[in-house]
Formats: C-alpha cells, sequence, structure tokens
C-alpha cells in the first residue's frame, strides 16, 4: 500500500504574484504538485488564480525564519521574485542578490534538492563583459554564482533559465511603452532600423520553467527565447496594424530620436521618475540583441508554442484599455 499512494511533489513558487509567475501559476493549475507561493501579505493572495490549490506562506527573502518554513518539506524551488529591472539602478539589484542568497541559505538547511531560477539574458551580458551591461544583469549574474557553486559542490540541483525580453498580457518594459506611446500619438516612427531582437512569450516562459524542473539535467544555464528573430521595423509596423492606425511616411532622424531619448532620460531623473526611456532605450532599438534557443530545445525538449504577432493584437488591446482608462481618471 506504501509503493502505491505517493504523496505529490512539493514546491516552492516565489514571485507568484508578477507577471510571470501568474502566467505558471495557470499552468500550475493542471499540473500534479503540490504546490506552496511565498507572499509578501494577504492582499496578494487575491491575485493568484482562482482555481490554484496552493498552500501559502507569509514572508520575503529578507525574513530568514519565513524561508525556513517555506522551504520545510519542499523538494524543488521555482525561484521568480526580484525587482524587475525597469532601470539601472543599484539598490534593487542588490536586494535581488541578497534575496537569492538568503533562499540559498533555507534551502540547503532544508535539504531542497532542487533549485530553478529565472535569471535574465542581461546575465549573460554581464559575465561575457559584451552588449547590454547594466546592473541588473551584473546581479543576476552574482545570484547565478552563487547557485551554481553550491551545485557544483553537490549541495542542490541548479537549473538557471535565461529568457530574452518576455510578451504576453500585462508585459511591461519597451515594446508596451512604443504601442502606449504610439496609441497616444507621442511616438513618431522610428528611424530605417535594420536592428533584430530575440523575445519570447510567457506562456512559453512558463512551459520552459516547469522542464527545468522535471528534467534530470543538473548544472545547467539554458537561454530560452521562441526561436524568432524579430526585426524592430517589422514589430512597429505590427503595432500600427493591430491598433487600427495608418503607419507615417515621415520617419525621425536617428539623431533626433538618440537627442529625444537622452533628454527623455534626464526629465525623468530630474522628476525622480523612471519612465524606462533613456539612451539606453535607443542604443537597444539600434542594436541586434539575438540569442538562440538550440541548447533548451535539445536539453529539456522546449518547444515554442507562439510568436509575438500572433498575441500581438491582445497585448494591442489590453494596453490600449489600460491606456484609457487611466487617462479617463
Amino acid at each position: 500500500m506504501r509503493d502505491i499512494i505517493q504523496s505529490k511533489r512539493k514546491i516552492l513558487l516565489t514571485g507568484a504574484t508578477g507577471f510571470i509567475g501568474l502566467a505558471l501559476c495557470y499552468r500550475l493549475i493542471k499540473e500534479d504538485f503540490d504546490v506552496r507561493v511565498l507572499l509578501r501579505s494577504p492582499s496578494k493572495a487575491t491575485l493568484l488564480p482562482p482555481l490554484l490549490i496552493a498552500e501559502q506562506v507569509l514572508g520575503d527573502l529578507h525574513n530568514q525564519q519565513s524561508l525556513l518554513e517555506a522551504c520545510a518539506g519542499v523538494d524543488t524551488i521555482l525561484h521568480l521574485a526580484g525587482v524587475a529591472h525597469v532601470s539601472d539602478t543599484k539598490g534593487g539589484d542588490d536586494t535581488n542578490v541578497i534575496g537569492s542568497e538568503n533562499l540559498l541559505k533555507a534551502a540547503l538547511e532544508k535539504k531542497v534538492r532542487r533549485i530553478v531560477f529565472l535569471s535574465s539574458t542581461l546575465a549573460h551580458a554581464a559575465a561575457t563583459n559584451s552588449g547590454d551591461i547594466t546592473s541588473y544583469g551584473k546581479g543576476k549574474r552574482e545570484s547565478e554564482l552563487l547557485l551554481m557553486e553550491a551545485a557544483h559542490k553537490g549541495l542542490v540541483e541548479v537549473i538557471i533559465l535565461r529568457p530574452v525580453n518576455v510578451y504576453g498580457i500585462n508585459m511591461k518594459g519597451n515594446i508596451a511603452s512604443m504601442i502606449s506611446m504610439i496609441h497616444r500619438g507621442r511616438l513618431p516612427r522610428l528611424p530605417a532600423l535594420t536592428s533584430k531582437i530575440s523575445l519570447l512569450g510567457v506562456e512559453d516562459l512558463a512551459n520552459a520553467i516547469l522542464l527545468a524542473a522535471n528534467s534530470e539535467q543538473t548544472s545547467r544555464i539554458y537561454t530560452v527565447t521562441d526561436g524568432r528573430d524579430y526585426p524592430i521595423a517589422a514589430i512597429e509596423e505590427a503595432i500600427y496594424k493591430s491598433l487600427g492606425k495608418r503607419l507615417p511616411r515621415w520617419r525621425t532622424p536617428a539623431v533626433i530620436l538618440y537627442a529625444a531619448a537622452v533628454l527623455a532620460g534626464a526629465a525623468a531623473r530630474l522628476r525622480g521618475r523612471d519612465t524606462g526611456i533613456s539612451a539606453r532605450t535607443y542604443r537597444n532599438l539600434t542594436a541586434d540583441n539575438l540569442f538562440n534557443n538550440e541548447d533548451i530545445c535539445m536539453g529539456l525538449g522546449f518547444q515554442p508554442t507562439q510568436n509575438l504577432y500572433q498575441v500581438l493584437p491582445e497585448i494591442v488591446d489590453d494596453i490600449v484599455s489600460e491606456t484609457n482608462s487611466f487617462q479617463s481618471r
């Protein structure tokens, strides 16, 4: 009888109420796990999917006692929590590193078998000292090194996922800002750009996280993309089409776009606000940022199921609705 009745594998999810965390929660409804989520406050529980059966532990990544309680009896941790890289400030990135270190200590004390850590391709830039180097990326890389050191010592199994920019309903970042600004008529047509970027759907990322949780692979770092190269010019055109707007013939000269981005960033800093627009935004628009997903496809059997153009109309409708609602207040 003991061999027949087997308990479900217990997993701990951090960052459950974030953009990616919520997409993963909806996937977990259909998975055969005993789910536990770490929440910073009871009010956060209202954001979880109603059908998700999950034990809730109140605490955060700076409260070691709450982390010990959260890790007790856990087989696998899906570590998504952290301060999003909305700017290149130092404080949030220190928080990410310290939080990951605290969680690792609790996991080792409670004999957790595996940790799946959601990093970023910005950690690749930090590791190789090339591309878009930010303090956020350096923090993610530092967290990676802490986890991999423990894995190499045989203390815990670790799979690290480095997703590129993620798209989906409720997305943030440059593309979401572009959609909102084009909708409001505040963004002229971009210069004739030839740059391309890699992207990833949030549902595909949720699938990749589960593949990493269930895999027999250990001590590996995987880059995650949807396998497509997206020209910035094609994304802009698709946004105009989804908005039902005619694409302007006149293009903004590159020098004007650069100056506007620099001024917008400077003005935002003076007001103590972060709009996400800066000289870095211009660099990201005009430089290739491409990655491939061959390793994760081969190693974990990852198979992307969507692309940006398929879900863009829904994303645009959601952002337009949110923008209109905000403006009507």
